[in-house]
């Protein structure tokens, strides 16, 4: 819809005074005509750069829309950049929290030792001849499970093993503190054994599930659901900053097209046969 209002400001300046210039914004083109009276000089705010505002929201989103004076649209795309980086940092934080817990507990509670000792103790009715055994190689129990084990051999026994198919051995346990070695023993059953809480002398590992396994398995999960957050976060910020670099540079162009106007000198008859040219402006507003 195009409205048309016909606006006439009466002046009381001769044909010879200059009228005030005109810059396109309505709210400044006012005041200046108002104050051109009085011999008052006002600053010319010129249009705005299409440009400069998506570069501006490009680094800020809403800083943009500031430029262009849509004060209400940056506000909207400022505050939405602060919400999404306080989740990002939230729920980041939450997820690194949770991982240094299950960290803790898969260290107390799982060990690789018990892991080794059940593959040299079932795995030749497994999967007959298996390579050299051994795969312990320090005893002393004050010194953490990880360091205890030759992780050479034990990769050959998971290896062996896994030639059988039925046997589940589908992985290789990486070294600790690789995230992957934190990983698989919650993930994959055939690391079932090496929980406390498991019967060494029990076979059946891909149909029971240890307790401390499920309790594992959990706390990774609300790990990976705070990442997953965060993540979001984090897309979410990318598209913000787009989509207020787009926005603002049409906010720019629209701040530069919405309000048109056109001055011309109208001569006007007065008293006494004088004839005094009026400044007569058209104001064109797009909605």
């Amino acid at each position: 819809m195009k409205l048309v209002i016909a606006v006439v400001l009466v002046s009381q300046i001769a044909f010879s005074q200059r009228p005030a210039p005109l810059t396109g914004n309505l709210r400044y083109d006012l005041r200046l005509t108002v104050d051109s009276s009085s011999g008052r000089q006002n600053d010319r705010p010129g249009k705005k750069s299409v440009i400069r505002a998506a570069v501006y929201s490009a680094l800020l989103p809403g800083a943009g829309e500031f430029y262009a004076e849509a004060y209400w649209r940056s506000a909207a795309f400022f505050s939405a950049e602060v919400i999404l980086w306080i989740v990002y940092g939230s729920y980041d934080g939450k997820g690194d929290h949770q991982t240094e817990e299950f960290h803790r507990y898969a260290d107390t509670y799982w060990s690789v030792v018990r892991y080794a000792e059940w593959m040299e103790t079932h795995g030749p009715s497994l999967n007959p001849n298996p390579p050299p055994g051994g795969i312990v190689v320090n005893s002393d129990p004050n010194v953490p499970p990880w360091e205890r084990v030759d992780w050479d051999k034990l990769n050959a026994w998971e290896q062996h093993i896994g030639g059988v198919p039925s046997t589940g051995f589908s992985h290789r346990l990486p070294r600790r503190p690789d995230q992957q070695y934190y990983e698989l023993i919650g993930k994959y059953l055939q690391y079932n054994m090496g929980w406390e809480d498991w019967d060494p002398s029990r076979t059946d590992y891909l149909v029971a599930m240890s307790a401390r396994f499920r309790a594992y398995r959990d706390m990774r999960g609300r790990a990976n659901d705070f990442y997953t957050v965060a993540r979001t976060a984090t897309a979410m910020i990318v598209a913000n900053h787009l989509l207020s670099m787009v926005d603002a540079a049409l906010g720019a162009k629209a701040f530069n097209d919405a309000v048109r106007l056109e001055t011309r000198l109208v001569p006007t008859a007065r008293s006494l046969g004088f004839v005094e040219f009026v400044p007569t402006t058209s104001l064109s507003v797009s909605f």
